[in-house]
Formats: structure tokens, sequence, C-alpha cells
């Protein structure tokens, strides 16, 4: 809403129903803000702006004086929304995962908004018209923030190099890690859980408390996404991966190897803005429809799973039994 504001000349203060779901004061149950949330925060009514749809000609033109002439806006929508939009997630059930800052797995569930007692969020897609997406999401705090981590304590100097390091070994050595410095997300929903190593011993060198970082993050996505398949209850073999993380192939194989799905990659990982650059392009008709940009769509490559299924279960136990020792650590 700031940012329309701002490229409208303070002409305009709107939202559309992705953002407006996302802030936590709109319900999407019921597609209006929560009174009883904005009585408690005491946030008055009147100072939030309009919530509208995500796509069309209602947000006006930009002031003239930011770009030399008015350029129509046709789009406004949240990140993971516009990352679900950019993957081509259309039909009910489709999924991905952004791998960022943090992990976003979000699943299309239709018309249908869904409800989580363990740590989902049901949000809006986009609304568009008479056509209303919904999506859960379900997320890990730190991903990109863990890359970064190697580096600041040298074991790594660059995002690439932890991928070619982890790969030097074919193993862990029995360490495991455990990436909860923002506490651990659904399905555990522990803030109080501590980040660490468990598992060293005299043979650990630097190469295997790289992999095992490395390894934290599809073991994370595999407990979301085990998660999701739970309570969403649709057959999900194919998920789509976007976000700088998501350049890593180790932690591509590794996904696809512990979900039992293949992992597939676009040939650009920057959905969230190619998905606003879509459903812009379909406001101001430079597309037809949904069915045309898919065709827009390119794979970089795809990742199948190649561990058995009791292999890749057993890594997973193996590391959610390490999880419960770092679990209530700050309580």
């Amino acid at each position: 809403s700031w940012l329309l504001y701002r490229l409208t000349g303070g002409k305009l203060h709107v939202t559309d129903a992705s953002c407006a779901s996302a802030s936590g004061l709109f319900d999407p149950f019921t597609l209006q803000y929560v009174d009883l949330l904005l009585r408690m925060y005491h946030i008055p009514a009147s100072m939030l702006p309009h919530v509208c749809d995500s796509g069309g000609d209602h947000f006006g033109l930009t002031a003239p004086h930011l770009f030399g002439h008015p350029v129509p806006i046709r789009c406004s929508i949240a990140d993971q929304s516009a990352s679900l939009f950019g993957s081509c997630c259309f039909s009910e059930g489709d999924t991905k995962v952004t791998l960022g800052t943090g992990t976003f797995l979000n699943v299309n569930t239709g018309r249908q908004p869904h409800a989580s007692i363990s740590g989902l969020y049901p949000l809006v897609g986009w609304r568009v018209a008479d056509e209303l997406v919904y999506m859960a999401e379900g997320s890990s705090s730190d991903t990109a923030t863990l890359i970064n981590w190697l580096q600041d304590m040298g074991l790594a100097s660059s995002p690439d190099e932890t991928s070619k390091i982890a790969a030097s070994v074919s193993h862990t050595d029995g360490v495991m890690f455990i990436p909860s410095f923002s506490g651990i997300q659904a399905p555990v929903n522990d803030s109080q859980a501590a980040a660490g190593f468990i598992g060293l011993k005299p043979t650990t060198r630097p190469a295997h408390l790289v992999r095992a970082v490395l390894e934290s993050i599809a073991f994370r996505i595999a407990q979301v996404y085990q998660l999701l398949k739970q309570e969403i209850n649709h057959p999900c073999s194919l998920v789509r991966v976007d976000g700088g993380v998501s350049s890593n192939d180790l932690i591509l194989q590794m996904t696809a190897d512990l979900t039992g799905s293949q992992i597939e990659r676009a040939d650009s990982v920057e959905m969230s803005a190619v998905g606003a650059a879509y459903l812009a392009g379909i406001s101001a008709g430079v597309w037809k429809d949904k069915e045309e940009v898919m065709k827009l769509r390119k794979v970089d490559v795809s990742f199948m799973p190649k561990d058995k299924n009791e292999k890749a279960e057993e890594k997973l136990n193996e590391w959610t039994r390490a999880l419960d020792r770092f679990l209530h650590w700050y309580s």
C-alpha cells in the first residue's frame, strides 16, 4: 500500500487481497479486516488501505514526474503469491518452494482456504474478478541466513563455494545441524529452540559441517512437505523451486530424495518478479490468459529421487531425533 501510495503521488491508499491476507489483520475466510484484532491493537479501521483485486486497471497511473510519463499500474501481489503465480501453479494441488532468506512452501488450495492447527497459514494467492485462489503456506525462517553464516564463520567464501565444499565429502560423518537461529516453525513451532551442531567427533572436518548445514535446509523442507501432504491431502509428484538458494544442486537433490518428488527448477529463480510481471501483463492485455503465460515457462533442470524411501526416511528420522535435543532451550 505504501508503494502504491508513493507511485501514484499520494492519490491511492489501497492494497490487494494477497498483501492484506499476509498482514495478519485480514481474515482470508471472510475477506475482511478482523475487527477483534484492530480493537486489540488499537488500530483505527480508517487508516487501513482499501482491499481490491490483485490485477486490473484500478491502481491508476504512476505520478508523471517519476518516469517522465504516467505509467499504468496493473498489478499488486504479495511475494509468495507472486512466486506461486510465476511458477505457473495454477491448478489445485500445485506446489512450489521458494528458497530465499527463508524457505516458503506453498500449495494452491483452489477456492477454499485451508484451516490448520499445525502452523500452516491460509492465505489469498490472488483475486482477479471472479477468480479467487487460496494457498496454504508452511515456512522455515532460516535458509539463506545459514549460507551467510557459513561465510561469516570463514567456512566458505561464497554461496557457490558452500556447494563445492559440501560435495567434497559423501556424508557428514554423523554430524547434524539444527537451523533454528529464528526458532523452528511448522510443524514443530518452537520459538525457543536453539541452533547448533550435534555428533561432532575427532574426525569431523569443516566440509562435514558445511554439508550438515546444507542438509538441514533439505530436512526442514521435507518436514513442512510432509505436513502439507497430511493436511492438504493432494497427491504431489512435482515441486517447483525458486529463490537464490535453489541454485544449490545438493540441496535440491536431497530434497527430491527426502520427499520422493520430482524437483523442478526453472531457468529463472526470481519467480516473485516473474509472477508479478505475468499478472500485470495479463491485466494489461499483453497475454490473453494463464494458459498463454504457461507456455513461457522454461525448465532449467529436474531432480529425480535417487535414494530408496527407507534410506531417506532413516536420514530424516535421525535428524528429527537430533532436533529434539535443541527444543525449548531458551524457555
